[in-house]
């Protein structure tokens, strides 16, 4: 079974919004992204949005399509496919909304890369958040 999910990669002033997972079934205690699994024929952007209001308390505009990619989760050794999206713009300050997450926190390229977090998200912030000289 392959798991599908909208994830946004939430980004300001050079720095990408990271959460703490409460999970201890998939993704257990590491470092995440924010979104959610998709309903069969829901659009990914769609769901996108969706997941960052419940999570986060905020109102995506306009998330970018990245790419997709799969992981495998560490903790259950579930398949996972991403549709990642790249959110630079939103209404309302993110906030933990729900119990997915016990920290949330503002990270600099090079701290996300020290973080136990998927290698696949890790390569995305190299790729759109640029590095200081």
């Amino acid at each position: 079974m392959i798991h599908v999910t909208a994830t946004g990669l939430i980004a300001r002033g050079g720095r990408v919004l990271l959460g703490k997972r409460t999970s201890k079934v998939r993704f257990a205690g590491m470092w995440d992204a924010f979104g959610g699994h998709l309903i069969p024929c829901e659009e990914p952007s769609s769901a996108l949005v969706c997941e960052l209001e419940e999570e986060l308390g905020i109102s995506a505009l306009q998330p970018r399509f990245l790419g997709i990619y799969e992981d495998i989760d560490p903790t259950s050794k579930e398949l996972f496919r991403h549709y990642l999206f790249f959110v630079t713009r939103w209404n309302g300050e993110p906030r933990i909304a729900n119990d997915e997450h016990s920290e949330i926190r503002w990270f600099a390229p090079d701290e996300a890369d020290r973080l136990s977090l998927a290698p696949s998200l890790k390569d995305a912030i190299r790729r759109v958040l640029p590095q200081k000289p």
